[in-house]
C-alpha cells in the first residue's frame, strides 16, 4: 500500500498537462519542469534516506514521507500557475523519496533465496498498479467530478497508509548496523561492471515510461484523443507492465546470472519498439497497442533486474543501494521532460519519441558492454 501510494502521486497530473499548459500558457519546458519536479527532489533525497535507514531504522522515514505526501497532495487544490504548480511537485517528491527505496529495502530483506524475482515482482506490481492508477483515476474523475476530488482522495489514501504504517509495520536496520559493519561506498560500488549495467539499464527503462507518461498525452491532443482516453493509454500500458511483474519474476527465479541478464536486454529491446511506433499512430486504438507494447517490454525486464538489485543490495547495504538505484532511476524523471520539452519547442513532438529512441539505443549498447565484461570474469571496468 506504501508503494501504490508513493506512484499514485506520479502519474496523476500525466492527463491534465495538454489542457493546463493552454490554460496558463506553459511552453514544452515548463510542461517538463511541472513533471520533473517530482523527480527532482525525488532523486536528491532518496542516497541520503537509504543510507541512513541502514543506520537507525527504516520505518521513521516511511511514516514521515506518507504523513508529508498527505499533506501536501491538498495544496493541489488551490489555483495555481506553473510556478507554484512545480513547487508543490517538488515536495510531493520528496515525500515519495522518504518512501520508495525504504519499502524496497524492506521487501528485498524478507525475499527468500531464490524467490527474489518473484518477490520482487509482487513490489513491483504494487509501484506499476500505483503509477497506471494515476493517470486512470484523474483521466476519470477530471471528467465527471473535477481535479479537486483527485488531490483530496490523495490525501485521504496517504493518511490511511500512514496510521497503518505507525501501528503495524515493524521496524528494522540493515544488518550489522549496530555493530558498524563496513560497506562498500558509493564510489567503490560504481566500479563494478554488473553494479553499471543495472544502473544503466534502470535509467533506460525509466526514460521510456517516463516519455510515455509526460509527452503522450501532447501527442495523443494533437490528434484528438480527449482527457479521458489519454488517461486509459497510458494506465492500461502501466497496468499490464505490473500485473505480468509475478509470473515473469517467477520465471527469472529459473534463470542463472547470465539468464537474468538476457532477459532484461531483452525486455528492454521490446520496449524500444514503442517509441517508433507512437509517432506513427494515428488514433486512440493504435496509441493503446504501442502503450501495451510498452508495458510488455517492463514486464519482462524489472523483475530480473530486481532480483539482480537484491543480490548486490545483500552486499552493498539495502537501505543504501536501494537509495542509489533509486536515485538513478529519477535522473530519468528529471531528464526526459526537460531534454523532451526543449526537443518539442523546436523540433515537433515527434522528434521527441524519436530522440529518446535513440538514447535508449545508445544505453541498451553501453548495457550489453558491460554484461560482456562481467560474463568475460573483468568484475570492475
Amino acid at each position: 500500500m506504501c508503494a501504490f501510494s508513493a506512484m499514485l502521486g506520479l502519474g496523476i497530473i500525466s492527463p491534465f498537462l495538454p489542457e493546463f499548459a493552454r490554460e496558463h500558457g506553459a511552453n514544452g519546458f515548463w510542461m517538463a519542469m511541472i513533471f520533473a519536479g517530482f523527480g527532482i527532489s525525488r532523486g536528491l533525497v532518496m542516497p541520503v534516506v537509504g543510507m541512513l535507514s541502514d543506520r537507525i531504522g527504516r520505518k521513521i522515514f516511511v511514516a514521515a514521507g506518507l504523513l508529508i505526501y498527505s499533506a501536501i497532495s491538498l495544496l493541489y487544490v488551490p489555483k495555481l500557475n506553473v510556478y507554484t504548480l512545480t513547487l508543490v511537485r517538488l515536495l510531493h517528491g520528496l515525500s515519495a523519496g522518504m518512501i520508495i527505496p525504504i519499502v524496497m529495502a524492506y521487501v528485498a530483506e524478507i525475499s527468500e533465496e531464490g524467490k527474489e524475482g518473484a518477490t520482487m515482482g509482487t513490489l513491483n506490481t504494487m509501484f506499476y498498479l500505483g503509477l497506471g492508477t494515476g493517470p486512470l483515476v484523474g483521466g476519470f474523475i477530471h471528467r465527471h467530478m473535477g481535479a479537486d476530488s483527485v488531490f483530496y482522495a490523495m490525501a485521504a489514501l496517504g493518511a490511511v497508509t500512514f496510521f497503518i504504517v505507525v501501528f503495524f509495520l515493524p521496524d528494522i536496520k540493515g544488518p550489522g548496523a549496530e555493530k558498524g559493519v563496513g560497506r562498500p561506498s558509493y564510489n567503490t560500488l560504481i566500479k563494478y561492471n554488473l553494479v553499471k549495467a543495472v544502473l544503466i539499464i534502470a535509467v533506460m527503462i525509466t526514460l521510456m515510461m517516463v516519455v510515455f507518461m509526460s509527452f503522450l498525452p501532447s501527442l495523443a491532443d494533437e490528434i484528438d484523443v480527449d482527457t479521458h482516453h489519454i488517461g486509459i493509454i497510458i494506465s492500461l500500458g502501466i497496468i499490464i507492465a505490473g500485473v505480468l511483474q509475478i509470473p515473469f519474476g517467477r520465471y527469472s527465479d529459473r534463470l542463472s546470472e547470465t539468464g537474468k541478464l538476457m532477459q532484461i536486454g531483452a525486455g528492454t529491446s521490446v520496449g524500444m519498439i514503442s517509441l517508433l511506433l507512437i509517432p506513427f499512430c494515428p488514433d486512440f486504438t493504435a496509441l493503446l497497442g504501442a502503450g501495451i507494447i510498452l508495458g510488455l517490454g517492463a514486464a519482462i525486464t524489472m523483475p530480473a533486474l530486481s532480483s539482480i538489485s537484491v543480490s548486490i543490495g545483500k552486499e552493498a547495504g539495502m537501505g543504501s543501494w536501494m537509495g542509489m538505484l533509486t536515485a538513478v532511476m529519477s535522473i530519468g524523471f528529471i531528464l526526459v521532460p526537460l531534454i523532451s520539452g526543449v526537443v518539442m519547442d523546436h523540433l515537433g513532438i515527434d522528434a521527441v519519441f524519436y530522440v529518446l529512441f535513440m538514447v535508449v539505443l545508445f544505453g541498451g549498447l553501453c548495457y550489453f558492454y558491460y554484461i560482456r565484461r562481467r560474463m568475460m570474469g573483468y568484475l570492475q571496468g
